[in-house]
């Protein structure tokens, strides 16, 4: 997800002005900071860890919904969209039996 938001970087943002460069890649920030979390992931992940990647996740998905519903280019709806399509999975597997057992596991 995101190299992803990398390539909409690159590739999209060639007509937009420095102040909506940032509204397109604001969101992605908090997706970068997933990415680095995910990287704890190994045997010294725990509960937290898994909660705050949730809530990171909810806060882009809740600003992406905004930014979908009021977007003012292309650019910025598909951006958008492509935070909502691949968001979506990150929370739903995060709550997953099998993610909350092993986040939960003895040590």
């Amino acid at each position: 997800m995101a190299i992803t938001g990398l390539v909409v970087m690159l590739s999209l943002g060639n007509g937009l002005t420095s102040y909506g460069m940032g509204e397109v890649m604001a969101p992605w920030l908090l997706v970068w900071v997933c990415a680095l979390l995910a990287l704890t992931y190994d045997g010294r992940a725990r509960g937290g860890v898994r909660i705050t990647t949730v809530v990171l996740m909810v806060f882009v998905l809740l600003g992406s919904f905004n930014q979908a519903f009021g977007a003012a280019s292309a650019v910025e709806s598909v951006g958008a969209a492509l935070r909502i399509l691949l968001g979506l999975p990150v929370i739903v597997l995060m709550f997953l039996p099998g993610a909350t057992a092993w986040f939960d596991r003895e040590r």
